[in-house]
């Protein structure tokens, strides 16, 4: 999922300077888990934007599951409040920046022409949780982690050394860039030796190509079916 934090209030308030009529537009993804765009949240800022003298012109919450990023979810509740869209001087985006680019374009599309702030900054893709999350995945189109035991070390190293370790693990295993974090190379190496693979070691990996995370990144994919049929899968 997208870790994402809420920016802070100053600089949401500089956004929204000149704008008196807001509209607001949650998420029930990623948002929701971190707690920066879910119902809670949504109710929070229309209290604060009040305090600070700004009219709401509609306060958009979208149910857990339903993410603002994913347009055939999401368009239903933008056109159901469209007309609050209409009558904003600008729209408070509280989930990621894909979220807010989708809100952006569709209304761009609509002839809605109006500022889509965020109150929000996005993290990169992050698991574990319910309290700590941490960055697991980059994204960058050429995963490796076949070759590295399931241990990103893109992520997990903070010199994303692809043919490690480096010379400065200490003693006891630690990195030498942060000394509470264990070096992610010295964490490969013993999953690949309980998983019996340390000869895998001795491949070296080609230098990454880095092409796959050109931007903007496309896929085009057939439309997903968002009710279907549950489907009994049998053993033979």
């Amino acid at each position: 999922m997208i870790g994402q934090q809420t920016k802070p209030l100053e600089e949401v308030l500089d956004y929204l300077d000149g704008f008196d009529v807001i509209a607001l537009f949650g998420c029930g993804g990623c948002a929701t888990t971190f707690r920066t765009g879910g119902a809670d949240a949504v109710e929070s800022w229309v209290e604060i934007l009040r305090k600070h003298g700004k009219r709401i012109a509609t306060a958009i919450v979208l149910p857990p599951g339903v993410f603002t990023c994913y347009l055939p979810m999401s368009e239903r509740y933008l056109t159901r409040h469209r007309s609050g869209l209409e009558s904003a001087d600008a729209v408070l985006n509280l989930s990621c920046g894909d979220g807010l680019q989708v809100i952006r374009a569709w209304m761009d599309e609509q002839g809605i022409v109006k500022p889509v702030v965020p109150a929000v900054n996005s993290m990169g893709n992050m698991g574990e949780g319910p309290v700590r999350f941490v960055e697991k995945c980059r994204g960058c189109g050429q995963c490796v982690l076949a070759f590295t035991a399931g241990i990103c070390p893109f992520t997990q190293c903070p010199k994303s050394i692809l043919n490690g370790p480096c010379g400065g693990v200490s003693e006891d295993g630690m990195c030498e860039v942060d000394g509470s974090r264990p070096c992610a190379w010295i964490q490969i190496y013993q999953r690949l030796e309980k998983l019996g693979r340390l000869d895998s070691l001795e491949q070296i990996l080609d230098c990454h190509d880095w092409s796959g995370s050109d931007a903007p990144r496309i896929i085009d994919d057939e439309s997903l079916k968002l009710v279907e049929k549950p489907r009994i899968l049998r053993r033979r």
